[in-house]
């Protein structure tokens, strides 16, 4: 690990080479901070670049400690609220006499069964479990039927749909022509998967974000730039 200091703070930072990357590229992600970069390149010149962009470095980290003291904290009980496709949906507990915990909606509740024999100290974190099981198969059945839908009419052939739960992006498609998609992405409006979906399936025509790449999008998606925004501003709400 590599040390980054200001007069208040010390940051530690990971180095990675990598074959694939072209560029000195920093992502920070709460407290954590990576930096990745082509194989063989001078460490010095990685040293300097992460130097020069230690106020963003800082500030980002300071945006991410903000936002974990606005989002309410999650007890895993009766009553909270969850999101799905765009909906809220209210949080029922209950046991029965089955083996196994399961997950059911009803109109716009999420009735989360347990096992009568569980102790109930163990109950918020099989919740959460339960819950995230049941988000990552949904992302997975519609994430599929949206991109067959839109694959087929783009006349554009994926190889792969890999469900991904990466912490500081939405999707990304492959050389090789695989489409990754963060499932918390499930949560939100329709429109914003589909935007999502859009947006990666072009990348399989254009490796960039060029003019021809956002027309395609936009061809597909007229109100594509609503939904980019939406998942600019709420994105960082996606959370279980």
């Amino acid at each position: 690990m590599e040390e980054l200091k200001d007069a208040n703070n010390t940051i530690t930072y990971e180095m990675k080479p990598s074959l694939k990357a072209k560029r000195i590229r920093i992502t920070v992600f709460k407290d954590q901070v990576k930096v990745t970069f082509p194989q063989g390149m001078n460490l010095t010149k990685v040293r300097e670049f992460v130097e020069l962009k230690k106020e963003w470095i800082l500030k980002t980290m300071e945006k991410y400690k903000t936002l974990s003291a606005q989002l309410p904290a999650r007890r895993y009980t009766e009553g909270e609220e969850y999101f799905f496709c765009g909906h809220k949906y209210v949080l029922r507990v209950k046991t029965y006499d089955g083996p196994n915990p399961l997950l059911r909606i009803m109109e716009r509740d999420f009735w989360v069964c347990l096992p009568e024999s569980m102790p109930k100290e163990n109950e918020p974190a099989v919740i959460k479990e339960v819950l995230a099981a049941w988000y990552k198969e949904q992302a997975r059945l519609i994430y599929k039927e949206r991109l067959d839908f839109y694959s087929k009419i783009m006349g554009l052939e994926y190889h792969q749909l890999k469900i991904k739960n990466q912490r500081t992006r939405w999707g990304s498609c492959s050389a090789k022509g695989n489409i990754n998609l963060n499932w918390r992405v499930i949560m939100a409006p329709y429109e914003v998967i589909d935007y999502l979906i859009i947006h990666e399936l072009a990348h399989l025509k254009y490796m960039n974000h060029s003019r021809e790449f956002w027309k395609l999008v936009e061809s597909h998606l007229p109100a594509y730039l609503r939904w980019k925004k939406w998942l600019k501003e709420n994105g960082k709400y996606l959370v279980l």
